[in-house]
């Protein structure tokens, strides 16, 4: 029966791993760490797919191989291992054994040559191999039953692709680097003869020996070279050839891999403190001996309750399904020790309401005539009013992970929260926002505990067989919830320390957790949307992109999957002859720039960025807004993710309202169908410019400041500068292009990259850089000092004194560094904007208590808000006020607000 056989060229790995990960990295012992976690991190990814038959990972063995016998200058050029890389090979030797999976080294051959033994006799035994490598070495391997997998750039090399990306032949490939060379191994080749002009020949003679009968009917130098370098040919082709038949000390049978031992991966993770890598083994299991008490009646609770009070506890809302806006509540954990936990089962019959008619669910009634949400016909023995009297009560301290989420429930069931502390997931992301991220209870745990959580298809299954939390055994629910808030309760502590280390405790307590609670309000209200008018919209663009379709069908002469790249390439590059600009990994480039380019030269392009268009309104927008809208409010209630953007911008998720389109006259029309209350109005308060503002602020540069306090057009002042004009002679083209450069520089755009985005050759690009940087100097030296204090750090932090750390800046990679400097300047801009407008959301929110109208959405620097007639002008005043004065700045921050019947019209 055919098997796959995986062979993972280990060393390879271990070498990516080592300058893929920053040095500097080592555990409390001083243990480098940066290429186990580096390896770690590779092999885990590899093992998560389907668990093949057979595996072997297959290292180079220390000292010479026979090559170095047959060519001293073998490799002579490489560098010797590191030293702290070689430190760390014993560690990965252990983790790749407590995998249980086989470790080969062969002494005198290297692991190429292990790799291609087992492959031949894996093919000769039946079987499908995977070589997992991205040396180019490996395609003389590949065949029918032979892929070369390189995972770093996701790229299957088949007999097809080796052709294709080389001219020749997998069986050819030796003969190439026998006439080209390898610089990487020091193999010389013939001189004077590349890539190309090697897989010529091999294509008119066949093979090197066939080159060599017929050195006399070639001309020139290639002629004169194969003469004199004749055996260094033959050499090169020995060397470069790898040797299928080492004597292994293990067989392919030897190789049948088995489960890994999760205690012994599991005891070295802690041991090297990759607390984030501790895994499960998905069974229900608490790490604690705590004891999961079901508490089902008022006495019983009120046992419960006196044995955790005078205690900070941690609580846990559960809820079926994954968003709290959208599953029935089913019970509450709550943990004030690490011995015992409590679980309360509930219901809506229990809770004496549903959902749909608590006070705070935002339906078409407004707060003044929302039913009234009594218990009654409840039992006297329930533990809700007393549940609800505890979480009420703010003098019970308690301890939760996502705020916003316990906010979203507490106000979809009039059950209000009070005396929370602390959470465990914010305090998680003030701590280093970018690890962890988008900081899940797991993550956490696994992090600050050293502790996996079993994840929740191991309580109520996956796919076909899943299962309603409801439906379970009390007892089941109770050990799973329990030994999740018993960790929560046990990992504050650790959390609160580090939080206080890092300076950022008032930053939790002043802003991230107040803020939750308004985005859990925002949540809940939701915003209207007008499913009448989306499902119109849609039914126009699918006739629209039908028609197109049909168009592009009839200039290809055939029809063909138009969202596909390589069959849309095929027709534009193969039958319709246009020039490819940029090949990716995967073939020719069909990208949005490389298409503006091709416009001129055929009426196909315009139809396809036109069906490219329609088809991401449609899939986007109108069909995901429509199937986000909640039947029983009419509104979409999207998630404000505060966790998930590392510069600490909001995020919405479910839908991503964010991404919804402006600029078109179609994606107008889309904001056209968020509509406010019936008779309401909607309000738009935008800020113009907050980021270069801050920019401003930061660097202090003179005509920066003087345009934002003289009220000057700073886009048309930049066109000015780097062109040489008056402002009044901009023309609207190079005002475009200054608006262009103001942006790249807060973004850390290179001339490459501006270039792209105005369609201008690199050295013009450049220039108008060098104009920029020459005009506002202060912006130059503001940023060169910044980067250069996070070198130095090792982080930044923004106006408010957020942390962000930059691992990248400590990177050997020059590509992940400049990403780092490119961070390091954008953060205190970006994340400077993004505290200043939770601040203004704050003050905003605090208000608007005691009015009708709702704060509903952020979006970038935008705030949308819905009003009754009587309260637009006293909103729109206090919302000025409050986006305009957060926080002092050396230049005004100004807010364009506007007013209407949809999103459209107030924006």
């Amino acid at each position: 029966m055919a098997e796959r056989v995986v062979l993972i060229d280990g060393t390879a790995v271990i070498y990516r791993a080592y300058y893929a990960i920053p040095a500097g990295f080592a555990n409390s012992k001083g243990q480098p760490t940066n290429t186990i976690y580096g390896f770690a991190l590779m092999f885990g990814k590899l093992l998560a797919g389907k668990t093949p038959k057979y595996g072997a990972m297959v290292f180079d063995p220390p000292g010479p191989t026979f090559r170095d016998k047959q060519y001293t200058a073998y490799k002579a050029q490489r560098p010797p291992m590191p030293g702290d890389m070689r430190s760390q090979l014993s560690w990965i030797d252990q983790l790749v054994a407590a995998h249980n999976f086989p470790i080969l080294r062969v002494p005198g051959y290297e692991a190429d040559d292990t790799i291609g033994t087992l492959a031949r006799q894996a093919v000769e035994a039946g079987h499908e191999v995977h070589i997992i490598s991205g040396d180019k070495d490996f395609c003389q391997l590949v065949g029918p039953t032979v892929r070369m997998i390189d995972t770093m750039r996701d790229v299957t090399y088949d007999e097809e692709l080796v052709r294709k990306r080389w001219g020749v032949e997998p069986g050819q490939f030796a003969d190439l680097l026998g006439l080209m060379g390898d610089k990487a191994d020091n193999i010389p080749g013939v001189p004077g003869i590349g890539a190309k002009g090697a897989a010529k020949l091999l294509e008119k003679y066949g093979s090197l020996d066939g080159v060599l009968a017929h050195v006399e009917a070639l001309k020139g130098r290639q002629k004169a070279n194969l003469t004199e370098f004749r055996e260094q040919a033959i050499l090169s082709r020995t060397l470069a050839t790898i040797d299928c038949a080492v004597p292994l000390p293990k067989t392919l049978a030897d190789l049948e891999l088995q489960a890994p031992d999760l205690d012994a991966v599991n005891g070295i993770y802690r041991e090297l403190e990759f607390f984030s890598l501790l895994g499960t083994d998905d069974q229900v299991v608490s790490e604690s001996a705590a004891e999961h008490t079901v508490v089902s009646t008022d006495a019983a609770l009120a046992t419960a309750l006196a044995s955790v009070q005078g205690k900070t506890v941690g609580v846990l809302f559960v809820h079926e399904g994954e968003a709290p806006m959208h599953g029935d509540l089913v019970g509450v954990a709550f943990a004030g020790t690490g011995d015992a936990s409590f679980y309360v089962p509930l219901s809506n019959d229990i809770m004496g309401n549903t959902p749909d008619n608590a006070r705070d669910n935002t339906s078409e009634n407004t707060p003044d005539n929302t039913p009234d949400n009594t218990e009654h016909g409840i039992s006297t023995d329930t533990p809700w009013p007393r549940l609800k009297a505890w979480l009420a009560d703010p003098a019970a301290k308690k301890i939760t992970h996502q705020l916003r989420d316990a906010g979203v429930t507490a106000r979809r069931y009039d059950c209000p929260l009070a005396g929370v502390v602390g959470d465990t997931a914010l305090t998680s992301f003030l701590i280093d926002p970018t690890k962890n991220i988008p900081h899940r209870f797991d993550q956490v745990a696994r992090e600050f505990l050293q502790r996996p959580m079993p994840p929740l298809k191991s309580l109520i299954g996956s796919g076909r067989k899943v299962k309603t939390i409801a439906s379970l055994p009390q007892a089941e629910v109770a050990q799973y919830f329990g030994s999740f808030s018993t960790a929560l309760f046990e990992m504050w502590p650790i959390l609160a320390e580090r939080l206080e280390n890092a300076g950022q405790t008032r930053f939790l307590t002043e802003r991230s957790m107040p803020l939750a609670a308004v985005l859990a309000q925002m949540q809940v209200d939701g915003i209207r949307v007008d499913d009448a008018d989306l499902a119109a919209m849609q039914a126009e663009f699918s006739a629209r992109l039908e028609t197109v379709e049909a168009q592009i069908y009839e200039h290809a002469g055939k029809p063909f999957k138009i969202g596909s790249t390589k069959q849309l390439a095929d027709v534009l590059f193969d039958d319709l002859g246009l020039p490819p600009s940029k090949k990716t990994k995967s073939g020719f480039s069909t990208a949005a720039d490389v298409l503006a380019r091709l416009r001129p030269q055929h009426p196909i392009i315009e139809l396809v960025l036109r069906w490219r268009s329609l088809s991401k309104l449609i899939n986007t927008y109108t069909s995901v807004l429509r199937a986000s809208r909640k039947p029983e409010t009419g509104r979409i209630h999207a998630t404000f993710q505060q966790t998930t953007g590392a510069s600490g911008r909001l995020i919405s998720t479910d839908p991503d309202l964010q991404r919804t389109p402006i600029r078109s006259e179609d994606g107008k029309r889309i904001r056209q169908a968020f509509i406010p209350r019936d008779g309401w109005t909607l309000i738009s308060a935008d800020w113009s410019q907050i980021e270069l503002r801050v920019l401003a602020h930061y660097s202090q540069d003179p005509l920066l400041l003087s345009a934002f306090r003289d009220k000057v057009d700073v886009h048309r002042r930049t066109a000015g500068q780097i062109y040489d004009v008056a402002p009044e002679d901009v023309t609207p083209a190079q005002r475009n292009v200054g608006k262009t450069v103001n942006f790249a520089t807060i973004y850390g755009q290179g001339a490459t990259a501006l270039g792209q985005s105005l369609g201008l050759k690199r050295t013009e690009a450049k220039s108008l850089i060098e104009k920029y940087f020459t005009r506002y100097a202060g912006v130059r030296t503001w940023l060169d000092a910044t980067i250069a204090q996070a070198h130095k750090d090792g982080f930044v932090h923004t106006l408010l004194g957020r942390q962000r750390f930059i691992p990248e800046l400590s990177s050997r990679s020059f590509q992940d560094r400049a990403y780092g400097e490119r961070v390091a300047a954008n953060t205190p801009i970006q994340g400077s904007a993004a505290d200043l407008c939770k601040l203004a959301m704050l003050d905003i929110a605090q208000k608007l208590k005691g009015m009708q109208a709702r704060m509903l959405l952020q979006i970038h620097d935008e705030l949308l808000f819905e009003a009754p007639p009587e309260e637009v002008d006293a909103v729109v005043a206090l919302v000025r006020t409050a986006m305009e004065t957060p926080h002092p700045l050396s230049v005004p921050l100004v807010v364009d607000i506007g007013t209407g019947a949809s999103w459209a019209e107030a924006h």
